[in-house]
């Protein structure tokens, strides 16, 4: 069966394949999430205002990561090859190396 995919910029087709795995990683609880976590459920008993602006925190920092991810995406998607682009345009999906080479951008990025 073939996919339809839409007639989009490269980097937006690379976005939309990588679009769920990255949400999940971006959005992944470190100490700053369990913490969250920890005044959520504490708190939303009492009504206090910790807890949600905790969870705005979280929040922020999760758009944060995306953004990163997004930049990174973008960069890897300009050095696709013909063949990885007209895969990328008949299936919707990325090589298989993409995901790992957007996760060394976005790393590289956190050293800076």
């Amino acid at each position: 069966m073939t996919r339809t995919v839409p007639n989009l910029p490269d980097e937006r087709l690379c976005w939309l394949a990588v679009r769920d795995q990255v949400n999940r990683k971006a959005r992944r609880r470190g100490g700053l999430g369990r913490l969250t976590a920890l005044f959520r459920t504490r708190d939303s008993w009492e009504g206090n205002e910790r807890a949600e602006d905790a969870a705005d925190l979280r929040r922020e920092t999760a758009s944060g990561k995306l953004h990163k991810y997004a930049f990174a995406v973008d960069i890897v998607a300009e050095t696709l090859t013909p063949a990885e682009r007209a895969h990328l345009r008949a299936t919707g999906e990325v090589p298989p190396h993409f995901l790992a080479e957007v996760e060394r951008r976005v790393a590289e990025r956190k050293k800076r």
